[in-house]
């Protein structure tokens, strides 16, 4: 989800990590033996930002971000050990799992069990990004949610249940076809929901692209239930649940 590295979007992303987190810690997410946070040295040319280290130590591994300031921490990492807990220092030490950026850029979101969890830099289509990784920063799922509804581990799988932010490569104002090609990828059945109020509210909003809205792609919020296990991840739509949708953003 590729965004615009500027200091007040930086700023906003920021705002964002530190409001939600916390509390998404505390409903969903194991609590921490212990969170060290460190101040690091400021970037002259962005004296807005508060450069800082931050590790989470769970049981048997520590999760390490460091975050200079721009959108998305400048690194991701996690720290199995055995024994003593390892100290909070910005230089990597032997045996630590640094996130590939070609798999995840984001920040730290929380551990259940033996999974960990990274949220995106920004969102997406009133969403937000996701990933889990287990213990050596290998990635097991992403998707995008738009509220958390539950999280559970169990010694040999982990479950998430939220709404999803489901991006269609059709409109359904186009036919049925695009609604049966939303229903092969998504899993959903019975009738399409119908998108026309939210299609129409942003042709009124957007006159001069009025046209081409209704071409736009159709996103779909509906809730699922995710199972990620040692064969891979499962998702399914949860069903008697309401559907909404409107035009990609």
């Amino acid at each position: 989800m590729p965004s615009l590295k500027t200091c007040a979007a930086a700023a906003v992303a920021a705002a964002m990590f530190a409001a939600q987190s916390p509390a998404a810690a505390n409903d969903l997410f194991d609590k921490p033996l212990k969170t060290v946070r460190v101040a690091l040295p400021k970037d002259p040319d962005n004296p807005q930002a508060k450069p800082a280290l931050t590790c989470a130590v769970y049981p048997h591994f520590m999760v390490k971000q460091i975050d200079l300031g721009e959108i998305g921490a400048d690194q991701l990492s996690i720290l199995p050990y055995a024994g003593a807990q390892p100290a909070c220092v910005k230089k990597n030490a032997p045996g630590e799992k640094v996130v590939s950026a070609d798999d995840w850029t984001g920040y730290f979101e929380g551990v259940k069990g033996d999974y960990v969890v990274f949220d995106a830099e920004d969102g997406w289509n009133d969403g937000l990004g996701f990933a889990v990784f287990n213990p050596s920063a290998k990635k097991l799922f992403d998707d995008v949610q738009k509220k958390w509804q539950g999280v559970a581990a169990s010694p040999s799988a982990l479950t998430l249940h939220y709404e999803r932010v489901y991006g269609a490569k059709c409109s359904l104002l186009s036919g049925n076809s695009c609604w049966s090609q939303i229903m092969k990828d998504t899993g959903l059945t019975g009738t399409a929901p119908d998108c026309a109020a939210a299609y129409h509210a942003e042709q009124k909003r957007t006159p001069q692209f009025a046209s081409q809205v209704l071409t736009d792609p159709t996103i779909i919020d509906y809730e699922v239930s995710v199972t990620i296990d040692g064969s891979g991840h499962r998702i399914a739509p949860v069903t008697g649940k309401a559907l909404r949708c409107r035009p990609a953003e």
